[in-house]
Parts: structure tokens; C-alpha cells; sequence
């Protein structure tokens, strides 16, 4: 068994079927001793209440259903004809099979003399496979036996209620200690199997009154293939379906989840929701906000609830989908190695959420094999890159016997050099936002090193310029233009990030500094970002060295603000001729929506622009659906990046790019605005209220100590002071700091 897929199995074997809540998060212990709230004590609970979702039809499974999840198991709860109906996923249900038979050979990039060769569109990406799939479906009642009248989902207690035209209304509850729903109901509960021609059919059977499912997902030359089992056991109007798959019990995962269904069926109701509404309450007591902005609250709320239901600590990443209404999921619902990867696990951090982007971390951590390999392969070079499109389970290249080592490239859009750096990024945040030096060393740098090498030895390898800078390329500009040019913003600005990263990190643990002074050599070989004249004359960025003002008429990435936002090179105290330039150059750049609305609308607050507020709210007000949920033109519907909505609009409330925070720094002065908790760079706790213009209160806790970065929000002048771990500090407009 390959040793990425045997590290997941021995992570999953260890946790218990059935744990107390304690032991759910024992893995998660940078949450310890972190500042946050241990009492349940939620900052702004009427504001949490409001944002409740309530409909009076469930039926159209996309706009409707209520969305139900743990953090692994999910489900889509909707009337489908009559019959009340849950859409059940899990983060490891996978058919991860590859088939790259009838692939042509990966494309090589020979650097030094900016040619190239082979590559192209593979057939194996027209294959229905690989792609998370939906379990089954639970079916609660019977056609034609209630029609529903009413609907609720309480997201303080993660709980859907559903009413009927006659009977008792049935409530539903995805477990937060297990994974199981739990439905109290007085209807019948049965489980439908989801049918695929090119997948072999489910069995379905009873043991001592336990009805259950169970499914083997066929595998490949280079993947074993997996299994997992639904069960339904009933107690009275009380049922309990769960889900076991392979990746989580070395027993036969059917008799697994007979018996967690049938002990969740048997065991106190009230301990069961007890400990549930504990998990939530403890989730939601870790961060607030209260705004004078309805959409801005409500989606706020709505969208930390959505990222809470499919991210939870050890769990598999999710991909492009967090919630499957559709058996053919768009792109092979993989991971996406640009902002769509990015974003879901960026959100975690600003709301305080650090221990939901562990699953990232962990997977970018197992795929580092894989990645040297096509750094290696494609470009001769050293160091780990990435293309556009992973997958769940990747076994390691050296043993794999498909073509290709099993490896799935598309060009042009997995040869852009700044998703490597782009997918390493929340890595390092998570250390800035959550400083933990054992972390750091075991899991992060590993991978920022790898990544920093790549970007080193390629520019190593790049011919120069008259300048001596290195011509950054070939590279594709995502998702404009062709393959082939050079320079890209996107790509430099990444470069620079991971190399500053990864000599940070090192210096921080005291090693590699023969390796960091390559890096310093690496960044100075990096050449400034490509500029144009715009109509007035004055320079605006371009998206390569060579293209013109506006050649690129609308963005669906908006490249050129990249250095910005989300790489973070330009900032609010960058030079002012720098910030000049990219003022002008968002002012003059436009884009199509949803690939780059957080991301341009961040970019904006990063420079306090206001109009970063109304163009977020002009885009994203039509596109929310009655079940909460956001619509992502020309993508579809839940999208596992929307949850960036809250961490965009986090960033309006609190800034600390560069180590410093800033306090409001893109919130109107005409509109009140609280928060508690938010996190900042340096794993300080942000606590903060404006009223009428003026910041009322301002409270921050240091969870680890260091030294703390503000800018004054009365004064607009820098204040620093050494803090130690636990240390809460009160800031009033006499730019002092009191402990309380």
C-alpha cells in the first residue's frame, strides 16, 4: 500500500467511532491553550439568531435544501416528490480512480531556453472518475405521504426542523461528535442507493433489524480502491443513520456502522444533543460580529456556518463542491490549485477558526512526493510545484505503474507557476495567525521549503534580461492568454511570498541558512512587475512583460492586483509611488465576477476603498438563494470557496497584513459595526466597536505573546509593545494600553 494512503488510514484508525466531545478535537491542540473562549459563551447571539434560515418549500435542491453537516459528514435535506430526502456525502467518499491509459506524455519545459515539448488535453479527463461521490440518499417517509409545509434551520444549534401539512414535523441533526444523523421522526427512514454505470452496484440488506447499505468503490493499477456503509437503526420515532468508510476502521466497515448506528439509537437523546449543541456552542463562542449592515451580518453568520459543516480538524479537504446535489460533479469536484482551493482555507484563520484549515495543510503535507516529482519532471527543476487539478488519495509517483505515474495535466491552465505558492500560502498563515513552532517545523516548513525551492531553482535556470533579472518563465497568466509568456504577476508575486516565507520560517527554527541565502539570491533575480501605459499615460500593471492596456478586456482572475491581494506584497505601508501604481491599476482593471470578487474586493480594503463594500454587495446580493446558500454564476451551486464571503468581510473589520493591525480600515464611518475575536497576524484576538464614526472600544488578547503591531484608529500612528501569552490589553484613544 502506498505510504500517503497507508498515513491516512493509520490517521483515521485512530480516532474512535463514537467519542466524546473532548476527543474529537484531541488532535486539535493548538486550540488549547489559544485564547479562545472555553465557556460557551456566544459574543452576539441575537445577531447569530437572526441569521437563521426559514422557507416555506424545500423542493429545488439547489436554491432550498438545508444544509447539514459536522465538518466530514454532510447532507443536502430537500423534498423531493413529497418525500422529505437527504443528499449524504463525506469528505473521503471518493471514487479516486485515474485512468491515464491513453494519455500523451507530460509536457517538459525545458527553462533555460524557454521551449517546450509534448503535453496535452488528456483523455483521462473526459472520464467521469475520479470525483467525490454522493453516498446515497436517505428517504424519510414515503412518496405522496406529507407534503411540507415549513422549514428551519437553526444555526446556532445546527438543527433542521421541517414541518408537514399533517403529522409531527421531523428534525434532523448531522452529529457533531459522529458521524451520524440523527433524525427524530415518525415516519420510516431508508436509504437509496445512487446508481452510476461505471461504478458497480451497492449492496443493501438487514442485520437484526438495521438496514444498511454497502458500497465497494472499484480502484486502479496504482490505488486499492475503497469501501464504506450506511446503517439506519430505529428506536421509537428516534433514528440513527451513520456512515463508516474504509479510511477510518480496519473491520468490515458494514458491521462498523450497524453497530454506531444502533449504539446512537440506543443511547440518551438529550446526552446525544447535549453534547452537539456543546460543539456548536463552543464554535460559535470563538468569534462575532454585529453590523449595521444586514446582507454583511447575515451572510457573515451563514457562511461560517457552511465552512463548519464540511471542515473539521483530520477529516479529508473538501474540493470544489461542499454539499453534492449533483451525481457528476463539474471539474472532478478536485482540488483546484488557484483561488478555488485557496479560498476555503484561507476563511478559517481571520474568523478564528485556525484548527479548520488544518485539513489543507495535512494534505499539501502528503502530496509533497507527488508534487517534487512534476517539479522535477516538468521543469528539471528542484523543489515541488503544482498543476491545476488534485485529487484525493494521490499515491506516490515512485510507485505508481500508470502512464504518467498516474499524473492528470492540462495545459495551459496547470503551467502557471504561482499556484505552488498560492497553495502553500494558507501554511504559512496558519503559523502567522497561530504561531506554533512545533507545527511550524513538522508540517509547514517542509512544504514552504520545498515550494521556495522550486521558485529558486527556477528562476535559477531562467535566461536574463538586459537588467540581469531573470526572464520568469514560461508560465500562463490564469486564465488569460496563452501559455508561453513570461513575468506574470501573479507568478512573481507568489514567487516573492514563499521565498520570504520560507527564509522567515527558517530563521525561526535556525536552520537551512545556506539555503536561505539562495533564496535572498532567487528574489533579487526577480524582475518588477509588467507595466503599460493606460489612455491617460500613466502605468497601470499588465499580466505579462509584453501585454498591452486592456489587451485583457475583462479578468477572470484579476492578475494584475495579485501583488496586493491575496500575495500580500503590496500593502497599505508599501512606498507610496507603489501603492500609486496599484491603485490606478484596480481602478482601471475589470473582471467578470464570481473567479475574483473576494479577491479584487479584499485587494480594494487592503488600500480603504470603500467601494469595495457596495461592489461585493452589488455582485453577491442576487446571487443568494433561499436555503442561504450563494449561487456562483458559471459555476453552480455550493461552491466551498463562497465561505471566503465572510473572510472578506472580516477583512473590512480588521486588517494585519505585514504584522500590523488595523482596526476598521474599509468599514464606513455612517454605519455601526462590533466585533469579538477576530484574529490577526501574530495570533492576537481583535475585539472592537464603532459607533457613530468613532471606535468606541478596542480589546486585544495576545494567545501566544510577541510582540504586538497597531495602527492607532485615533491617531493613524503606529504603536508597538511586548505582550506575553494570555495577555488581554484595552487601547483607548490616548494611544495607551491598560490591562483590564
Amino acid at each position: 500500500m502506498d505510504k500517503t494512503i497507508r498515513h491516512i488510514l493509520t490517521a483515521f484508525t485512530t480516532a474512535l467511532l463514537v467519542a466524546p466531545l473532548a476527543a474529537l478535537h484531541a488532535a486539535d491542540t493548538f486550540l488549547v491553550e489559544d485564547g479562545q473562549p472555553r465557556a460557551a459563551e456566544i459574543p452576539f447571539p441575537t445577531a447569530l439568531d437572526a441569521a437563521a434560515v426559514v422557507e416555506s418549500r424545500i423542493s429545488d435542491i439547489n436554491r432550498e435544501a438545508l444544509v447539514l453537516g459536522n465538518g466530514d459528514l454532510n447532507g443536502l435535506l430537500w423534498e423531493r416528490n413529497t418525500a422529505l430526502c437527504l443528499r449524504v456525502a463525506k469528505n473521503d467518499v471518493w471514487d479516486a480512480r485515474i485512468d491515464t491509459s491513453q494519455d500523451v506524455p507530460l509536457m517538459q519545459v525545458d527553462v533555460p531556453n524557454q521551449k517546450w515539448s509534448g503535453g496535452g488535453y488528456p483523455p483521462s479527463w473526459r472520464k467521469p472518475y475520479p470525483q467525490p461521490r454522493c453516498a446515497a440518499v436517505i428517504v424519510v417517509g414515503a412518496a405522496n405521504e406529507a407534503v411540507v409545509k415549513s422549514a428551519r434551520l437553526d444555526l446556532r444549534r445546527a438543527v433542521a426542523e421541517v414541518g408537514f401539512t399533517n403529522g409531527a414535523p421531523t428534525v434532523v441533526r448531522a452529529l457533531a461528535d459522529r458521524n451520524v444523523f440523527l433524525i427524530e421522526t415518525d415516519k420510516t427512514v431508508s436509504l437509496e442507493e445512487i446508481k452510476a454505470k461505471e461504478l458497480p452496484a451497492a449492496e443493501l440488506g438487514e442485520t437484526g433489524g438495521v438496514k444498511w447499505l454497502h458500497m465497494k468503490m472499484p480502484g486502479d493499477l496504482d490505488y486499492h480502491g475503497m469501501e464504506y456503509a450506511l446503517a439506519v437503526a430505529a428506536n421509537g420515532t428516534r433514528k440513527a443513520v451513520a456512515l463508516v468508510t474504509s479510511f477510518e476502521t480496519k473491520e468490515n466497515v458494514r458491521e462498523a456502522a450497524v453497530r454506531l448506528a444502533r449504539e446512537t439509537a440506543t443511547a440518551d437523546p438529550a446526552a446525544l444533543i447535549a453534547r452537539h449543541e456543546e460543539e456548536w456552542s463552543r464554535f460559535w463562542s470563538a468569534s462575532g460580529v454585529e453590523l449595521d449592515d444586514p446582507d454583511f451580518q447575515l451572510w457573515w453568520y451563514r457562511m461560517l456556518y457552511y465552512l463548519r459543516c464540511f471542515a473539521s480538524p483530520g477529516a479529508m479537504p473538501v474540493g470544489l463542491f461542499a454539499g453534492l446535489a449533483s451525481d457528476n460533479t463539474p471539474w472532478h469536484g478536485d482540488y483546484h490549485h488557484n483561488y478555488n482551493a485557496w479560498q476555503p482555507y484561507w476563511t478559517p484563520l481571520i474568523i478564528n477558526h485556525p484548527e479548520l484549515a488544518e485539513p489543507w495543510v495535512r494534505y499539501m503535507k502528503e502530496m509533497l512526493p507527488r508534487l517534487r516529482w512534476l517539479a522535477k519532471t516538468t521543469y528539471d527543476c528542484e523543489g515541488a510545484c503544482v498543476g491545476i487539478s488534485t485529487f484525493a488519495f494521490e499515491p506516490d509517483p515512485a510507485n505508481c505503474k500508470s502512464v504518467n505515474r498516474r499524473q492528470i495535466a492540462i495545459p495551459p491552465f496547470g503551467y502557471t507557476l504561482g499556484m505552488a505558492g498560492m497553495s502553500a500560502q494558507n501554511l504559512w498563515y496558519c503559523h502567522l495567525y497561530r504561531p506554533d513552532r512545533k507545527y511550524l517545523d513538522e508540517t509547514i516548513y517542509p512544504v514552504l521549503r520545498e515550494v521556495a525551492l522550486f521558485y529558486c531553482s527556477f528562476a535559477e535556470k531562467c535566461p536574463r534580461d538586459a537588467q540581469g533579472k531573470a526572464k520568469f518563465g514560461p508560465s500562463y497568466s490564469p486564465e488569460h492568454g496563452e501559455f508561453g509568456v513570461e513575468n506574470v504577476p501573479f507568478d512573481l508575486a507568489y514567487a516573492r511570498f514563499t521565498l520570504h516565507a520560507a527564509i522567515a520560517a527558517a530563521g525561526e527554527l535556525g536552520r537551512d541558512a545556506e539555503l536561505s541565502g539562495r533564496f535572498r539570491k532567487a528574489i533579487d533575480l526577480l524582475p518588477s512587475y509588467p507595466t503599460a501605459p493606460d489612455e491617460a499615460g500613466q502605468p497601470v500593471v499588465v499580466d505579462w512583460t509584453g501585454c498591452k492596456f486592456r489587451e485583457i478586456r475583462e479578468h477572470n482572475i484579476t492578475v494584475p492586483a495579485v501583488p496586493v491581494f491575496p500575495a500580500d506584497q503590496v500593502t497599505w505601508f508599501s512606498p507610496e509611488p507603489e501603492k500609486d501604481l496599484f491603485r490606478n491599476t484596480i481602478r482601471q482593471t475589470r473582471h467578470r465576477g464570481c473567479n475574483s470578487t473576494v479577491m479584487f474586493s479584499v485587494a480594494k480594503a487592503r488600500f480603504s476603498m470603500l467601494e469595495a463594500l457596495e461592489d461585493a454587495r452589488r455582485y453577491y446580493r442576487p446571487e443568494v438563494q433561499p436555503n442561504g446558500m450563494f449561487h456562483w454564476p458559471m459555476h453552480g451551486f455550493y461552491l466551498s470557496e463562497s465561505v471566503g464571503i465572510a473572510a472578506m468581510i472580516s477583512e473590512f473589520l480588521v486588517q494585519s497584513v505585514d504584522n500590523v493591525i488595523r482596526v476598521f480600515p474599509c468599514w464606513p464611518k455612517e454605519k455601526d459595526a462590533s466585533f469579538t475575536s477576530l484574529r490577526a497576524q501574530g495570533g492576537f484576538l481583535v475585539s472592537a466597536e464603532q459607533k457613530a464614526g468613532k471606535v468606541v472600544r478596542l480589546e486585544i488578547t495576545s494567545t501566544v505573546g510577541g510582540r504586538l503591531r497597531l495602527l492607532s484608529p485615533w491617531t493613524g500612528k503606529p504603536i508597538e509593545r511586548d505582550t506575553g501569552p494570555g495577555e488581554k490589553l484595552e487601547m483607548n484613544r490616548l494611544a495607551t494600553m491598560t490591562k483590564p
